[in-house]
């Protein structure tokens, strides 16, 4: 089929047009702008403390919107298919043509496609116009975005032609001699009369050379549609893995009479999966162990716009931490994540729902679950199925009915429509046992003689974390998620690792993976993980910090009044391995030391000396009170720990050249952490670490001076147009080292000329009272991330920064 996209020159506005609007000539329109898709309406919304959306929705507002878009289709087309093809609109979606509506869709995570052949008046300008009713919140427990968030495709299809993404590769058996492949395409003829055609089948390598080829002939009757599956095999594969993933590209061309009327193409990778209880997960015949995150749908500063460009770099980085692993949180990732993970060797866990029939909130996925769910499990499946990186669908997220015995049947049906569709992969489901048993809380809460009060289900899982295993582990709990954990490949479970060894006791054949769970478990999880072939892996909470549910990996003074989430102006969760810049936090480097035994380098982290002595709030998503920083103005020779995390035996700390001292590495709060009290001095500190009495790495942290100028580094200044890319400003406050000084806040100004635009422009400060769309931002621990955008147009673009008392620097980004 033939494929425009079409995200140029559309028409936003927030609010919509009803009957009485097009009758009286009014209009509902607050704002109509001009915009490049994606665009997200919600990031554009004032925060305020009283919105519906509240604090799991990070204060935005959720409103309703128009986007339309006006668009010639030429004359040409006139005996065709017309499609279009939406991959991500969020809200309660109705699409309409020249005034008439042609579909409907109420789940943004999922892409969905609409005929318009009957609506569209060929060889004249047409009207596209979607309308996205969001204003009904909150309806979701995180940040979720308004609007077309991803690409828009229009489609032309001829009579006799093959099906969009129909091109399904399967990888049979591999080796590294010979890999078979069997290939599937839908073939249509709307046609009246029978066809002789031929199908030709082609691979190519990632150098773009044709390394096996098949024609196939085929009869196809009038008016029919003919599923076609074929093998082909191929010598010397290079097999996609984690560390080698190499890709190839199958396409498939229909031929008649010699001549190629149709083409379609698809990315893949050629590899095996293999699971048992004895030796676990096996790619390409080789033990993998899990070492993962889970993954929010949002993307930052970006909201909830997806950017090809935003994705790989988020895979890199977490590559480069060391994960090999993400899970999708809780909804279908987005297909250009999914890329990203192929390109750069990262295995997925894709995740369809968060909730099944029972809302989580108001106006959440359940109002639309049972009418909706095999469209959109269909549509993921779909869309995963080339893809290397998937290896797991998860069919739910903490579901309450796979607790019951009336409801459970859910999961089965999810489960064999999965396996109908897509039979090389395993399913799992994201079990919380506690929150399975809600509804049995007294009767296990009766056995314990131990008193719970009926409370929001994430303040009860923080109150209860000492409570957690034993409800996770009793025996009514056992039984009312036994159907649920029985129908799945992998048990998947969430904060609750103590089930691990019971229920392999209790079935041998079961196999899990930690889904979901604390960052501070990861060293007594990651024993489990490596000591039982039964345990895949673990998916901390989370690998990146993300909007929404603000606040919940915080760690702040306890006045007594803290609760799950923080207040207003918090925007963030403020966990996760990455803040929203990109840059790894602390626990990330803790995390390194457990995955990578071999590290030698230690990493020095130090608690914040204004919270030295006092009780801390501390949630079970946080980690320490600590920054990698020895700038602490104002606090000289007061009391400050300081924490190394490591791998030997011993590490020794110096402050200033005089040692204070060697200690185990390992101690009574984590392993692979040691940690001094001392008084604060500016200076350098030096951890040095030991392996049987001998040196084997060190790493120093010096106070940085004040303020001498800004650093503004470009990641990528030479660009090609005609793609919609990004280019990331990373701007940093340095003293005269070129050290960045972690307590500048200065207010700065980013100005973009030429063929970009600014697209966003952010902090990982947790609560800021800046939004991301604006030119100015208060810098927070000495930085900011500005994000430009590049469209068609080649040229020079310029950038400015600027701050008060500090001299503009100037970059330039070449678009070629």
């Amino acid at each position: 089929m033939e494929s425009i996209l079409i995200n140029e020159s559309w028409k936003v506005k927030n609010g919509t047009t009803d009957v009485s609007d097009q009758v009286s000539g009014g209009t509902a329109k607050i704002h109509d702008v001009n915009v490049d898709l994606p665009y997200d309406g919600m990031l554009r919304t004032q925060r305020r403390a009283e919105n519906d959306t509240g604090s799991d929705m990070g204060f935005f507002a959720g409103e309703d919107y128009e986007y339309v878009k006006e668009i010639l289709i030429d004359a040409q087309h006139v005996n065709q298919e017309v499609f279009l093809k939406f991959k991500g609109v969020m809200g309660n979606t109705t699409i309409l043509v020249n005034n008439q509506v042609v579909g409907r869709h109420p789940y943004g995570y999922t892409g969905f496609t609409v005929a318009v052949q009957d609506y569209v008046v060929f060889g004249q300008t047409n009207t596209i116009k979607v309308v996205v009713k969001n204003k009904a919140q909150p309806a979701s427990r995180w940040y979720t975005g308004s609007g077309i968030f991803d690409d828009v495709w229009l489609l032309f299809g001829q009579p006799l032609r093959l099906s969009d993404d129909s091109v399904h590769i399967q990888t049979e058996s591999a080796d590294a001699d010979n890999a078979t492949l069997v290939v599937s395409a839908q073939l249509v003829n709307r046609e009246i009369g029978a066809k002789t055609v031929h199908l030709k089948y082609e691979i190519f390598d990632s150098e773009e050379q044709v390394v096996a080829s098949r024609l196939e002939k085929v009869n196809l009757k009038s008016t029919s549609k003919l599923e076609l599956s074929t093998r082909i095999y191929l010598a010397s594969p290079r097999l996609w893995s984690v560390a080698t993933p190499n890709l190839y590209r199958c396409r498939v061309s229909l031929l008649v009479a010699d001549e190629i009327v149709d083409k379609e193409s698809a990315i893949f990778g050629v590899r095996t999966l293999a699971l048992n209880n004895r030796q676990g997960l096996m790619l390409n015949g080789k033990v993998i162990n899990l070492k993962g995150g889970c993954v929010h749908p949002d993307e930052g500063f970006l909201g909830a716009a997806i950017f090809k460009d935003n994705e790989e770099r988020k895979v890199k980085r977490l590559k480069s931490a060391g994960y090999n692993a993400i899970r999708s949180a809780h909804n279908p990732m987005n297909d250009k994540l999914i890329a990203a993970c192929d390109k750069y060797g990262m295995l997925v866990i894709d995740e369809f729902t968060d909730v099944w029939t029972q809302p989580k909130t108001p106006y959440d996925y359940a109002l639309y679950m049972e009418q909706q769910w095999e469209q959109d499990l269909t549509a993921m499946v779909n869309k995963d199925f080339n893809h290397p990186s998937v290896i797991i669908y998860s069919i739910g997220n903490e579901i309450p009915e796979t607790g019951t015995e009336t409801s459970a049947f859910w999961g089965r049906k999810f489960i064999d429509k999965i396996r109908s569709l897509d039979a090389t992969r395993y399913v799992l489901n994201a079990i919380n046992p506690t929150l399975s048993s809600m509804d049995k809380l007294p009767q296990i809460a009766a056995s314990l003689k131990t008193k719970m009060s009926q409370e929001n289900i994430n303040d009860l899982m923080n109150n209860f974390k000492e409570l957690m295993p034993l409800v996770n582990t009793h025996p009514i709990t056992t039984e009312a998620i036994a159907e649920s954990c029985d129908m799945v490949d992998i048990i998947g479970y969430n904060y609750a690792a103590a089930r691990y060894e019971l229920d392999h006791q209790r079935d041998a054949h079961r196999v899990f993976i930690g889904t979901e769970t604390n960052p501070s478990d990861l060293a007594t999880n990651w024993d489990l993980v490596t000591q039982h072939p039964y345990v895949l892996g673990d998916f901390s909470w989370t690998a990146w910090d993300y909007l929404g549910e603000t606040g919940v990996g915080r760690l702040v003074p306890d006045d007594g009044n803290q609760s799950f989430t923080a207040p207003y102006p918090w925007v963030t969760a403020y966990c996760g391995d990455f803040d929203l810049t990109g840059n790894r936090k602390p626990v990330s480097y803790w995390r390194s030391m457990i995955w990578n035994r071999q590290q030698n380098e230690p990493y020095i982290a130090v608690q914040r000396p204004e919270n030295f002595g006092k009780k801390m709030f501390v949630s079970n998503w946080s980690w320490t009170d600590s920054e990698h920083s020895w700038t602490w103005p104002g606090f000289d020779d007061q009391p400050i720990i300081v924490e190394v995390y490591a791998t030997g035996d011993e590490v020794e700390l110096f402050l200033n050249d005089q040692s204070l001292g060697k200690k185990p590495v390992g101690d009574d709060f984590q392993k692979f952490y040691s940690k001094w009290q001392l008084t604060y001095q500016p200076g350098t500190l030096k951890a040095v670490t030991y392996k049987h009495g001998v040196v084997v790495g060190e790493s120093n942290l010096q106070t940085v001076q004040a303020t001498n100028h800004l650093a503004v580094q470009v990641d990528n200044a030479q660009i090609q147009s005609g793609e919609d890319h990004l280019c990331f400003i990373e701007i940093e406050a340095v003293d005269q080292d070129g050290l960045c000084n972690p307590i500048d806040t200065s207010d700065i100004r980013v100005t973009v000329t030429g063929p970009g635009t600014l697209q966003a422009l952010g902090t990982s400060d947790p609560c800021p009272e800046e939004g991301f769309t604006t030119p100015t931002q208060h810098l927070f621990k000495g930085q900011a991330l500005g994000i430009v955008r590049l469209g068609q147009r080649s040229g020079t673009v310029t950038v400015r920064v600027a701050a008060e008392n500090l001299a503009e620097v100037t970059t330039e980004i070449k678009v070629n």
